[in-house]
């Protein structure tokens, strides 16, 4: 039986948030349940801390305030998919001003 070899990318991308509240409870849930519908390990990075994006507890914990930097990573077979659903969250402000 041939072995199959997959090739597994990481997309990175830096975002902004750009919603005046910051990532709140809401935003953060939204990029909690989001994740959760690929099969790709996302991840959220500022100042260096690196928290998993489906665990909301961890986002809350990042602390991000309006004008935060964050470096967003995907990785899986589905991670061009969870990479532009999370990015339009961001996009969009999480439907918040």
């Amino acid at each position: 039986m041939p072995i199959e070899e997959t090739k597994l990318w990481t997309i990175e991308k830096e975002l902004w948030v750009e919603n005046r509240l910051g990532l709140h409870a809401r935003p953060v849930a939204k990029i909690a349940t989001a994740a959760q519908l690929f099969d790709a390990d996302i991840t959220l990075e500022k100042d260096g801390l690196v928290v998993n994006a489906r665990d909301w507890l961890d986002g809350l914990a990042l602390d991000c305030p309006q004008g935060t930097r964050l470096v967003r990573r995907a990785r899986g077979p589905q991670a061009r998919e969870a990479a532009t659903s999370i990015t339009s969250l961001f996009a969009r402000k999480f439907e918040e001003t």
